[in-house]
């Protein structure tokens, strides 16, 4: 059996890259390319790639988009399940990698290190943030550099940072691609990021509970389930509205919770 060394999950909105990055480390297209335009509601996809020949499985998850629209996935049955895998996932997390598209820092990006990082992940996680979209910028790290200041100000404080490009580009005329150079590199820095954080930490994230405090009552046989102060944390960040809320609620309670 094939020994794998850590659990990485990717996080972030659709069209942020985190298939790309996938195929990237696989060196084919293994995971499929969302077109940003319509969500689809899964779980996650999971691939054990290797890295610098140790294995280590990728789960590709389903984006939480700033400001939904029609034929996008639904917040509240989203999180649901990306709970499920959080707290369920044989082995821990090892790494959780945070995708957001560049240049702009969008309002959902620090969504989305609130609700995984700090709510779900309890700020235990070993957390790195890939930018991508850095294909016409001549030094891929200088966007971090200008933009570090503002997204700490918002309370992103990632382990480690990495601005790539996840795409080659078209083929020009001597047969190469236009982005190959800052391609590779990015492969580079995504694989060196994993190795680094992966291999020096223990995982966190097991097999628990964090949604629900539970109290039985044995002589009528039923169970009463009270929310915990997470739910409320994590309907507030994403804005739900009453009925998203309801929804959410409905998706946890099919959660095995024992």
């Amino acid at each position: 059996m094939t020994e794998i060394l850590g659990n990485i999950i990717l996080v972030g909105e659709t069209g942020t890259g985190k298939s790309s990055i996938i195929n990237m480390i696989a060196g084919t297209k293994v995971a499929p390319i969302s077109d940003g335009a319509a969500g689809c509601i899964f779980e996650y996809h999971s691939y054990v790639l290797p890295v610098h020949g140790r294995n280590f499985r990728f789960f590709d998850t389903a984006g939480l988009n700033e400001g939904e629209t029609v034929g996008t996935v639904e917040h509240s049955v989203t999180i649901s399940k990306l709970y499920k895998l959080i707290t369920r996932l044989d082995g821990g997390i090892h790494l959780l990698m945070l995708c957001m598209r560049g240049p702009r820092i969008k309002n959902a990006t620090h969504q989305n290190w609130k609700i995984f990082h700090e709510i779900l992940c309890k700020k235990q996680v070993p957390s790195v943030l890939v930018v991508t979209g850095m294909e016409n910028e001549e030094n891929l790290d200088k966007w971090w550099w200008n933009n570090r200041g503002a997204l700490e100000d918002q309370g992103i404080c990632p382990d480690d940072a990495a601005c790539i490009t996840a795409v080659r580009g078209r083929t020009l005329r001597d047969g190469c691609r236009a982005f190959d150079d800052h391609y590779e590199k990015s492969l580079a820095k995504i694989q060196n990021l994993v190795l680094n954080r992966v291999l020096l930490r223990t995982p966190h994230i097991n097999k628990i509970n964090w949604f629900y405090e539970v109290a039985q009552k044995i002589s009528f046989q039923w169970t009463k389930i009270r929310e915990a102060k997470e739910i409320q944390k994590i309907a507030d960040a994403c804005y739900m509205s009453t009925e998203e809320r309801a929804r959410f609620r409905e998706e946890l309670a099919k959660i095995d919770i024992w």
